[in-house]
Formats: structure tokens, C-alpha cells, sequence
């Protein structure tokens, strides 16, 4: 197995960072939440927790409030994930149980379907929403965090090509980060009281100063509703149950176009077909295969477009198999792990050669002398490298 050299890598990405006119976005995923950490009581004795639980834990926290029997009977959300189990399907996934539980409560009608009717798949589907929506729900607790460097970075210079953020969070962190460092974006939605959904000034986007950033919040928002008009809006009003949020189902690629869901991918796809475009993937683990679809094909076709992926941890971690056979297959797709690297289709571990000698922030290289670690993919690692790129910056003097 080669080695790759963790130093060229880096001062690479730095020197990326830094320029004003290359086409670059962020794809932030489920694991960025996890970095910003939080002071709490837990019986009595002190706790340091994630500020939103990924996937996993969100999964694992909405079992445990639904988890029940009545009569001895086990409750919706346990013959849910049995069918998942018997179907050989992810059941610690949240977003694919959702998934399965409305594409179900399409074909249910009058009858019964895995033993559930249509209303308590619709009960259920009520429920877990309820459940996500209270554990998202969360705030900043300072202005120092990854999110907050994310933001200033990325209005640090005067830009001919604007930043695109991508996410699959529906925490609303991006927006409370980029408001808060005076960083402008647009998000799709236009208006102020019940701001709408406006596919045209999406696909026209180019048309905004390239100052904005563009925020596309690919599988919804904590703060996105379903007007009575069957229109999206952005608001954070709830008037009753069935003004409920937009969370990720498969079924949104069934429906209408006008639906932010495509139009958010479209997003993503139009970003990586531009010219030397640059995405960096932080707390993904390319589990959603529509997205997965979306960046591979996108690579093909586009070759002078590149995407680093930041994996947390090891390498041979059983979640990122999809990631490792994606890079495998994909020259302009790099994923760079704590352990090793797959650059160029090439696997192979981190040379620790001359890395005492790089001037970089704290931790992003981390080595013994003898093995390397490389750090980008801990969301708070690439926040302190996103820092040190935009101090090194000439303040921008637009207002």
C-alpha cells in the first residue's frame, strides 16, 4: 500500500481556500453538529454532550420515547423497524425509516399494510417529526465555534464566485452562524412574514452578488412548513398539527419540481458541473445514495472538478463503505480520514515525514514521530484551518 503526503494535501486545501475565484461550497452533514460540545446535569453529576445528535443518536432517542407496548401489543414505532429488520434494512437510520414509513402510508388506502393502517403510519410519522423537531431545536451556546469560522471565511475576501453551503441538517446552526458573523446568504425562500419557496430565483441565483452566499438545505428545515395552499413557506409559526415540517422522504423525488427537494439537488449537481469547482464534505457518511449519485456522476462528467471528503476516524469504519468505493472508482473524489487516504483511486496511509516542520493550526496534524494523524475530518479541526485561511485575508471593503 503507498503512502500519501498529509503536508501537500493541506497546503493544497489552504491555498484553495484562499482564492477568490474558484467556484468552492461546504457540504455539512449530520457528524458537524457533534463537534460543538455542551455543559450538562445529568443526575447530578456533569456531562459534556454533542449540541445535536447525528443520525444514530437521533435515531436512538426517538426509540426510546416511542418504544412502548399497550395490552402487550408493541407500538407502531416498534413494528416499524421489525419490518426493517425483516427487509434487511438500516433500522438505526431515522431518515430511511421515515422514508419507508411514508412510501407505506402511500399504498396503505382503506386496507392495512406490515400490519399498520394508514392512520397510524400518518400518527407515526406525526410523532417522530414531533420528536426531531424538539432535539434540532437548539442554538449556538457562543460565537466561537466551526460554524461561526465557516461563515466569516466565507465572506473574508471579496469573491467573483459565491460560496455554496449544502447540508443535510435541519438545524438551523448555518443561519444563526452566518447572521450573527454579518455573512449574507440566500436560501431559496423570498419574503419576510412567511418567507415562500422561489424556484426561479434558484435557478437563477447566478444573478445575486457573488458576496452571498448560497445556503440549500438539501433535506429540509427545522423551520419549513406546509402552507394551506400546499405551498412551502419558511416560517417559524405552528398553528396546529397539521402545519408540520418538511423532513427527508424518498417519495420527494415523486413529487412536483417546485418542491424544494429537487431543486436543492439540482443545487448541488449545477455546482459540481461548473469549471474547477472545489467541494469539501465535512460530517458526511456518504449514506444517502441519492446524493451519492449526484457527486459521482457529477465527477465523471466534469473532470476539473474535485471533491475532499473529511471522514471522522478510521478509514475501514463499516459506515464509510460507500464512501471508500465511491473514491475507489472516482479519480477526482479524494476522501481523507484520520488514518489514511484514498487520492486519485490510490489507497494508502499518511507519511510522517517533515510534519513537525508545517506551520498549521493546532491538531490538524497530530503524529508521533512516526505516524500521522490527519484531523479535517473532526468539524472543529477544519473550523480552526477555515480560521487561519481567512485571517491571513486583506479585509474585504464591500458594505
Amino acid at each position: 500500500m503507498q503512502s500519501h503526503d498529509p503536508g501537500r494535501q493541506v497546503s493544497f486545501i489552504q491555498q484553495a481556500l484562499s482564492q477568490n475565484r474558484k467556484p468552492i461550497a461546504f457540504f455539512v452533514g449530520a457528524g458537524c453538529p457533534l463537534s460543538v460540545r455542551i455543559e450538562k446535569v445529568v443526575d447530578g453529576q456533569p456531562k459534556n454532550e454533542p449540541l445535536i445528535q447525528d443520525v444514530s443518536g437521533l435515531t436512538a432517542i426517538i426509540s426510546d420515547t416511542l418504544t412502548s407496548k399497550k395490552n402487550g401489543e408493541p407500538s407502531a414505532w416498534d413494528r416499524i423497524v421489525k419490518a426493517a429488520e425483516e427487509d434487511g434494512a438500516d433500522e438505526k437510520n431515522i431518515e430511511l425509516l421515515l422514508s419507508r414509513i411514508r412510501q407505506l402510508n402511500g399504498v396503505a388506502g382503506k386496507g392495512m399494510v406490515r400490519g399498520m393502517s394508514a392512520e397510524e403510519l400518518k400518527s407515526l410519522d406525526e410523532q417522530i417529526c414531533g420528536v426531531i423537531s424538539e432535539q434540532v431545536d437548539r442554538e449556538l451556546p457562543h460565537r466561537d465555534t466551526p460554524y461561526h469560522n465557516l461563515a466569516i471565511w466565507s465572506r473574508s475576501i471579496r469573491r467573483a464566485q459565491p460560496v455554496h453551503l449544502f447540508t443535510t441538517n435541519y438545524d438551523l446552526l448555518l443561519e444563526q452562524a452566518l447572521e450573527e458573523s454579518s455573512a449574507p446568504y440566500f436560501d431559496g425562500f423570498v419574503g419576510t412574514r412567511k418567507a415562500f419557496f422561489d424556484l426561479g430565483a434558484v435557478e437563477d441565483e447566478e444573478a445575486l452578488p457573488p458576496r452571498w452566499a448560497r445556503l440549500w438545505k438539501i433535506h429540509g428545515s427545522l423551520n419549513w412548513r406546509l402552507d394551506t395552499n400546499g405551498a412551502v413557506i419558511r416560517s417559524n409559526e405552528k398553528k396546529d398539527s397539521r402545519s408540520y415540517l418538511i423532513y427527508p422522504s424518498h417519495l420527494k423525488y415523486d413529487q412536483s419540481r417546485k418542491m424544494p427537494y429537487l431543486a436543492m439537488l439540482d443545487r448541488l449537481k449545477a455546482f459540481l458541473l461548473r469549471p474547477s469547482s472545489l467541494l469539501f464534505i465535512c460530517g458526511y457518511s456518504f449514506a444517502d445514495e441519492h446524493i451519492n449519485d449526484v457527486i459521482c456522476r457529477s465527477l465523471e462528467t466534469n473532470s476539473t472538478a474535485h471533491v475532499f471528503a473529511f471522514m471522522y476516524g478510521d478509514l475501514d469504519d463499516a459506515k464509510y463503505d460507500r464512501g471508500r468505493k465511491c473514491a475507489l472508482s472516482t479519480p477526482n473524489l479524494s476522501v481523507l480520514a484520520f488514518d489514511k487516504a484514498i487520492i486519485g483511486r490510490n489507497l494508502g496511509g499518511w507519511r510522517a515525514d517533515g510534519v513537525d516542520e508545517l506551520a498549521l493550526p493546532q491538531n490538524v496534524l497530530v503524529t508521533d514521530g512516526t505516524t500521522v494523524s490527519v484531523r479535517l475530518g473532526d468539524f472543529a479541526i477544519l473550523g480552526s484551518l477555515l480560521r487561519g485561511v481567512a485571517g491571513e485575508q486583506e479585509p474585504s471593503d464591500e458594505t
